[in-house]
């Protein structure tokens, strides 16, 4: 995200800062199945018991899986695709093939970095400690919400985005909830695996969808709490790795998204485990902290600034274009922010940015 210094009575200055622009991420989840010997596709197996008999030997670090029926494709891909919902620990998982004979199948995943289930079962427990100490930490009566936020900026400030890991032909740890939570740094998929990891042991339900966005190939999550579906992405809340200073921190621009503002900036892949219907605004982050506005009102402006005076950072988000792009010219193009000052203390410089998608207004005074 593009920033700008905003000075009291400068010269000039730009109506508006420069939208964010990320490059997309290269998934790290399950490849498509590779191939079978057998045309046959009747099975004695429904997808749920293979999914079952997957994850068991999953759990043991046994990557190959024998059953005794002609398998349909379909049953082992609905299982697989089943398997990394729920599983989201299972990092080491890097593409399957099916083989089927006469009257038997075998699945075999290939594991990331030919790691042995020795090293596997170290790694999956070191996650499992890492995912652990964070919901250890998750204040004492917090409502889904705040678990949900918690964690959303737990792992946004203690992770590096692995901008260099983006474009190459193969998947690493950077791809996975362990990148995230042990290694600290990953790229989306990373992300969204380790909040959904966290979310399911929270007892939140939690998934992950990817798609094509207006950035690249990208992962992120959606998100139960008090009965309503919601979009979340970590990734795109994660400042860019060249800000400094107070636009090094974290943003809330895509917590707890509907629909609508998903869809601004990116589409569904066609094969998602489920994909919800999110249609409410009730717990969105603007929402819940007073800070979504259907206009601008510049007394609005200011009692958000006053309320957020503690932290030195104010984030705004507008109902509509119209009122989004008011908001930026009238007060850093007709200098009505200094107007603001009888709110809370602005001194004289202040520093501001624009997400131009999204209508969000971040100012950090």
């Amino acid at each position: 995200m593009a920033e700008k210094k905003y000075i009291m009575r400068a010269a000039a200055l730009a109506a508006a800062a420069a939208c964010v622009m990320m490059t997309g991420c290269m998934s790290g989840g399950i490849t498509a199945p590779v191939s079978t010997s057998n045309p046959q596709t009747k099975t004695s197996y429904t997808s749920d018991e293979v999914f079952e008999k997957l994850s068991a030997a999953l759990s043991e670090y046994n990557n190959d899986t024998e059953f005794d029926a002609v398998l349909s494709q379909e049953a082992v891909d609905g299982a697989v695709d089943k398997v990394c919902h729920f599983y989201p620990d299972y990092f080491w998982l890097n593409g399957y093939t099916v083989t089927t004979n006469k009257d038997s199948t075998s699945v075999s995943f290939m594991t990331l970095n030919d790691y042995s289930a020795d090293e596997l079962r170290t790694m999956h427990e070191e996650l499992i400690r890492a995912a652990d100490k964070i919901t250890a930490q998750v204040p004492a009566g917090s409502d889904d919400y705040g678990k949900a936020l918690f964690v959303h900026d737990y792992i946004v400030n203690n992770t590096r985005y692995a901008s260099e890991k983006l474009g190459l032909s193969y998947n690493g740890l950077w791809g996975t909830a362990y990148g995230c939570l042990v290694d600290g740094s990953a790229v989306c998929q990373g992300y969204a695996e380790a909040f959904s990891l966290i979310m399911q042991k929270l007892g939140i339900e939690c998934g992950v969808c990817a798609g094509q966005s207006d950035r690249g190939s990208h992962a992120w999550n959606y998100i139960k709490t008090d009965g309503k579906y919601y979009w979340v992405d970590l990734t795109w809340d994660d400042p860019e790795a060249e800000s400094s200073g107070d636009f090094g921190k974290l943003r809330h621009n895509y917590f707890m998204m509907n629909d609508e503002l998903l869809l601004r900036t990116r589409t569904l892949n066609e094969r998602q485990y489920y994909v919800p219907v999110c249609d409410s605004l009730d717990r969105n982050y603007f929402v819940m902290n007073n800070a979504y506005l259907n206009g601008y009102f510049p007394t609005e402006v200011g009692r958000v600034l006053a309320e957020n005076a503690d932290e030195g950072v104010a984030e705004i988000m507008f109902a509509d274009e119209t009122s989004f792009r008011s908001a930026v010219d009238g007060l850093f193009g007709n200098d009505e922010i200094w107007e603001l000052s009888g709110y809370t203390e602005l001194g004289y410089s202040l520093n501001y940015s624009c997400d131009e998608t999204m209508y969000v207004l971040h100012i950090t005074y």
